[in-house]
């Protein structure tokens, strides 16, 4: 089922009763969120009482395509934790006032670097023309683990996404993460720290 718009105390009841109707007829219900622009506690709520009757029924709900503004609510409530078991990364995009930081969550691998690809064109796509510089940080506090495949890709897509006018930051890496960036030689694509 695809969501768009607002997920808000007028909308929640219509998706809830929706739900509802289906009851017993599906064992697995995919909520595909990419046109989905807000979210309210009471859709909050929505979501994670319907896992919840999921869970007891035996049946499985997948969130998926859950865009930046949602994300972002998502994680400052707990909910990537809590709802979106499906998605094995998650990539949140926060504007500082000087720099952009994405938070990189979860496991990365090349399956999923393409959507750190997508953030960093964005950004280039936005910020290329202007006369200073732009910091980017990528924060791997919460990045469990990185394939030595998505250090090869993250190489690639730092190096295609780049532009003069940027530098490109790695902070907060596990030991385990340390150890495939050196491997695959990426200091001289950003600078760690």
């Amino acid at each position: 089922m695809l969501l768009s718009g607002r997920l808000d105390t007028a909308t929640a009841p219509l998706l809830e009763r929706k739900i509802r109707q289906w009851g017993g007829d599906v064992t697995e219900l995919i909520l595909d969120l990419a046109g989905l622009s807000y979210i309210s506690s009471m859709g909050l709520r929505v979501l994670l009482q319907t896992q919840k009757n999921m869970i007891d029924k035996e049946q499985k709900l997948i969130i998926k395509n859950i865009g930046p503004q949602i994300r972002e609510v998502f994680e400052l409530t707990g909910f990537v934790k809590l709802l979106v078991q499906e998605e094995k990364f998650v990539v949140i995009r926060k504007e500082e006032p000087d720099c952009i930081r994405l938070s990189l969550i979860g496991q990365m691998d090349a399956a999923n670097v393409p959507d750190l690809a997508r953030e960093l064109s964005q950004i280039r796509d936005t910020n290329q023309a202007r006369e200073e510089t732009t910091f980017i940080i990528l924060d791997a506090e919460k990045l469990t683990s990185l394939s030595t495949a998505g250090g090869r890709m993250l190489k690639r897509a730092a190096a295609e996404t780049a532009w003069d006018k940027r530098k490109l930051t790695l902070h907060n890496m596990s030991p385990g993460v340390r150890a495939v960036i050196e491997a695959e030689g990426l200091g001289g694509v950003f600078e760690t720290g």
